[in-house]
């Protein structure tokens, strides 16, 4: 018994893995065929990078067409909200992680591809379903962005829904990654 759920066990892993590696070579054939801003650092913290978000994100406006997925732009931004507020105490999001989305999905994410291929999937406690109203989603996401910007160590944030535990500093390259992610969904 304990042997044949050792080699369930590998199998997932190296599906994982096999998956991992169809999604590297994806992202490196769409990275040089999109606008992703690839020269743009994923420093959080540097104010030119910050300034660059802000901008990106007053340029948003309720017109804005998607380019791919199901929200709707006030849907995103509060998908955004949660996604970074939770971090700040804004939300309390239940603990959907895992060892993978921990370890392995975490590596991926902020280390590897350094972007959110288009279509993945959402972590649940992050789906967004009802609607919500553009510029009061607006204004808390600016509010967020600008504490999270003033955040000085570690102990300012707490465990991210999917990731778990991140630094400071995992935390504002996610913040790009994420931003960077939705806004390009956004035309912006």
């Amino acid at each position: 018994m304990f042997y044949g759920v050792r080699i369930i066990y590998m199998y997932k892993i190296l599906s994982i893995i096999s998956m991992a590696i169809v999604l590297i070579a994806k992202t490196s054939v769409a990275q040089t065929s999109m606008k992703y801003q690839k020269a743009q650092s994923l420093d959080f913290y540097d104010q030119q990078v910050y300034q660059s978000i802000i901008i990106r994100l007053e340029n948003i406006n309720t017109n804005a067409e998607r380019k791919w997925g199901k929200m709707e732009v006030a849907q995103m931004l509060h998908h955004l909200n949660l996604a970074i507020g939770s971090g700040l105490g804004y939300y309390h999001l239940p603990n959907t992680s895992n060892v993978i989305s921990r370890t392995f999905n975490k590596w991926m994410i902020l280390s590897v591809l350094k972007r959110f291929p288009r279509q993945t999937q959402t972590a649940s406690s992050l789906i967004v379903a009802s609607s919500f109203d553009f510029d009061t989603e607006k204004k808390q996401l600016l509010e967020i962005l600008k504490k999270a910007f003033e955040t000085k160590t570690d102990a300012a944030w707490a465990k991210h829904t999917y990731f778990g535990q991140l630094s400071r500093k995992e935390w504002g390259k996610l913040i790009v990654i994420h931003c960077n992610h939705h806004f390009q969904q956004f035309s912006n």
